[in-house]
């Protein structure tokens, strides 16, 4: 009896399956993804990556500022103290945003279900795949090519490897591209498509809720270009380019409206990029287009350029080495570690661009059984323009011409990036390839030159298979003196220039045979010599094991969470925290710029992509680390550096250092500055100077700070010497609120050692608002008036206040909009 049950509920869970099958594939896919990424999932629950443990240093920050009923926009932990919100550090919980709240919350329960931040990630992979698989479905391609192609786009090395790294919001950008592809073709195949409109807003909003300002541009590009290929289209057949057109028209509503919904942000970033290092040129900018808007410098902007010759990695994953490479040998006693082994022309990469040799096959195939489609021409073309922007300074045809002349592209680093848009259209193109071939086989017509297409590709497998044994066997030298020569090689071992050459050998034969597996299925399958069940499990199998061999190679499993490992708070850490005054510290020693800010600690150093400008070129000019850290000691004091923490004790650096601590957990030594300055202090005269100069000052310490303070433009009323009793004291000191209590016998002018940022950052004294001067080129000043007063600093952000009221009522407005389009189209069924 109890078997027989048994039974009935298999029969059952069998028979729901078959009744739902693309909800059974859509969860498949899901699944695949979670199961993936279960040895993270399941351990310690997150990536320990560099960028990871600088998400993870905020959020401390972020549930402190909540706690108090604030949202995060001022950040006092790093770099001095910067925006956090408008800068895209950290997102606090926008309550106003419904829709944005309900996407991103659904991903944020999962990863606190299964207490994961990688679970929270994975679930945006999740969605991708379900949207590519929909996709492949509305253009009438069979469920397992849907699957297939949704397999192929989410385990692709180049998008699966964000989350390892710690990029959380490309993910998250990326999964609404299908979805909005889909949707911007529904809108041509109605005339008052009102649905398909909300639904396409609400796609966008979710797209910019992602806040990757790089892919966001990306997909207008792609979109962008979908319409011109379709305008292009319907001109070249002689129909009404209208349908088109309107779908466009749209699109530019639509994006609007969605951009609207997340004006908070959008409002911030606006108001806050013209005061940093992506809006503002600087002080020693000579190149004319970054001076011009404030871009970044052409340089350092495309460091990260992808080659022409890198495009090997499509077919052999680690021709110039992998981003990390497990190796075991005498260098390491034996020992496991993973080795950054890359030497191509970027600095450094994580991963190699490998979206499976079948994938590409088929992607080719598909082009080519397909050529006449629209949809095709727009992939090719797609493909074209992403490979020839990722060049970058290594082929810049077109690079260069996006770089100076279109809009707020010169804001944008890494070229290689938009590679994405590439790895967005092959998967589909792939997909293509299969239904051509099944397609055309079922065809008598179209038999031979299928036949004849697999015999060429099965040919072109073998002597790419027989092309890697001939270098395995007369190719080493050329290779291992490439690898030699290059900026990586030269800091390697000679060990290791031949274990990188193995490693590639390996892979090289490795992805031919498996190449050669690919096409001879579908010719055994096309030949009636294989089964249906069997073409799929060994269709689905190698693709899985292909792509899934090459994007594992980047992950690494945490043995311990990182709160018990970089975050465990060491004696330095509770030396530090034992004193409550108000300082800032320069810490040589963390593990993560960030680290400081999880345990509350204002550091004068940090990591942003998107640091204020002031403090940049304090960094550059007047820091003397090479603008990305500060030893000048002199600044150290007017920065109110009370401690510096420093791997070994110094010799004759610095007057006024005295030893105080060694730490005897990790190699450290901390030193207290006796002449480090008040966070606030009157001082006695205000010259005028030009920035540069100011700078420059600040850099020699050629002055006393106490006795004069630079500004960039004369006083609006005279201050005189300090004298007799002047004491200023800061009672109350938080991320977006100072009071400092003043009493002077004439008229002063106090400097406060906090950054200049005149859009959110207001002062009063005693309720009336003054005006505050920009003070040693980047900190604040302020006019006190003889007598006791109250001096109150307060963030308070006019963009963000605005933004958020015009999200909450576009929100309103297109729940609202739902809900009677839902009870208007049910009256009428």
């Amino acid at each position: 009896m109890a078997k027989s049950k048994r039974q009935k509920q298999r029969s059952g869970l069998l028979g729901w399956m078959q009744q739902h099958p693309d909800f059974t594939l859509c969860l498949g896919i899901a699944l695949l993804v979670y199961l993936f990424f279960a040895p993270v999932i399941f351990g310690v629950g997150s990536f320990a990556s560099p960028d990871m443990v600088t998400i993870m240093s905020l959020r401390p920050y972020v549930s402190a500022v909540e706690a108090r009923g604030e949202f995060p926009q001022w950040i006092p932990y790093i770099f001095s103290g910067m925006p956090s919100y408008a800068a895209l550090l950290v997102t606090g919980t926008r309550w106003w945003d419904l829709l944005a709240l309900v996407v991103f919350g659904v991903a944020k329960l999962i990863g606190a279900i299964l207490s994961s931040d990688t679970a929270r990630v994975a679930t945006y992979y999740a969605v991708y795949g379900i949207g590519m698989y929909w996709f492949m479905r509305s253009k009438q391609h069979e469920r397992f090519v849907a699957a297939f192609t949704a397999i192929a786009a989410v385990f692709s090395t180049f998008v699966i490897v964000w989350v390892m790294i710690g990029h959380n919001t490309k993910p998250a950008a990326l999964m609404t591209y299908p979805y909005i592809l889909l949707l911007m073709e529904r809108l041509q195949t109605k005339r008052f498509p009102w649905l398909f409109a909300l639904l396409l807003i609400f796609a966008l909003h979710v797209l910019s809720g992602s806040a990757h300002m790089q892919l966001i541009f990306y997909a207008m590009l792609t979109f962008g270009l979908y319409l011109l290929v379709e305008i292009f289209a319907a001109w070249r057949k002689g129909n009404s380019v209208w349908i088109p057109v309107r779908s466009g028209l749209w699109m530019a509503v639509a994006a609007v409206i969605a951009v609207g919904m997340s004006a908070d942000r959008y409002l911030s970033i606006q108001e806050y990029t013209p005061y940093s290092t992506r809006g503002s040129a600087s002080i020693l900018a000579k190149d004319s287009a970054q001076v011009s808007d404030g871009g970044l410098d052409y340089e350092y902007a495309t460091n990260w350029s992808f080659s022409p010759e890198e495009m090997i990695t499509f077919l052999i994953p680690n021709y110039f080495g992998f981003g990390k490479l497990p190796y075991k040998g005498s260098l390491t006693g034996n020992r496991e570690v993973h080795l950054h082994t890359y030497w191509g022309q970027m600095p450094f990469t994580d991963a190699a661009n490998y979206m499976g040799i079948g994938v590409l096959i088929l992607a080719i195939l598909g082009v080519i059984l397909y050529r006449r489609e629209p949809l095709i021409w727009f992939l090719v073309a797609l493909s074209g323009l992403s490979l020839l922007l990722s060049f970058g300074k290594n082929f810049p045809i077109l690079y260069d011409l996006f770089f100076y002349y279109v809009p707020l592209f010169n804001k944008f680093r890494t070229p290689s990036m938009a590679l994405v848009m590439l790895q967005f259209a092959v998967p589909i193109l792939a997909g293509y390839g299969i239904t051509g071939i099944i397609r055309g086989i079922q065809q008598k017509g179209q038999q031979q030159r299928i036949r004849k297409l697999l015999q060429g590709t099965l040919i072109f497998s073998i002597v790419f298979l027989a092309a890697g044994v001939l270098f395995a066997l007369l190719g080493s030298d050329v290779y291992i003196e490439a690898v030699k020569n290059s900026a990586t090689g030269k800091q390697l071992p000679a060990a290791l220039h031949s274990f990188i050459y193995r490693q590639m050998i390996q892979d090289w034969l490795v992805t031919a045979l498996i190449a050669v597996a690919f096409v001879a299925t579908f010719i055994a399958y096309t030949r009636n010599r294989l089964r249906p069940q069997w073409f799929l499990i060994l269709l689905f199998g190698l693709l899985i094991f292909d792509l899934w061999r090459v994007a594992r190679r980047p992950m690494e499993v945490p043995e311990k969470p990182l709160e018990e490992t970089v975050f465990r708070e060491t004696d330095v850490i509770r030396y530090l925290k034992s004193d409550t005054t108000l300082f800032r510290i320069a810490d040589f020693t963390a593990p993560s710029p960030n680290y400081p800010a999880y345990f509350f600690l204002q550091h004068i150093h940090g990591y942003s992509s998107a640091k204020m400008r002031i403090y940049q070129d304090l960094l550059d000019v007047a820091g003397k680390g090479g603008g990305n850290v500060i030893i000048n000691p002199f600044l150290w004091n007017v920065l109110n550096v009370k401690y510096i923490v420093v791997e070994r004790e110094l010799q004759d650096f610095a007057p006024g250092l005295q030893l105080v601590a060694r730490s005897q957990e990790k190699q450290a030594v901390v030193y207290r500055n006796l002449l480090a300055l008040p966070r606030a202090f009157f001082v006695d005269s205000v010259a005028v100077a030009k920035p540069l100069t100011i700078l420059e000052h600040l850099r020699d310490g050629d002055f006393r700070p106490t006795a004069v303070a630079f500004v960039e433009s004369p006083l609006d009323q005279p201050v005189e010497p300090v004298r007799g009793k002047a004491t200023v004291r800061i009672t109350q000191y938080s991320e977006h609120r100072i009071v400092l209590e003043t009493q002077t016998e004439a008229p002063h002018f106090l400097f406060l050692s906090e950054p200049y940022y005149p859009p959110a950052w207001h002062a009063t004294i005693d309720g009336k608002t003054v005006p505050i001067y920009k003070t040693n080129y980047a900190f604040r000043g302020l006019v006190v008036p003889a007598g006791t007063h109250r001096i109150e600093f307060r963030y308070y952000s006019e963009a963000f206040a605005l933004g958020k009221n015009i999200s909450l009522g576009l929100n309103a407005v297109f729940l609202i909009a739902f809900f009677i389009l839902y009870r208007y189209q049910k009256q009428r069924r």
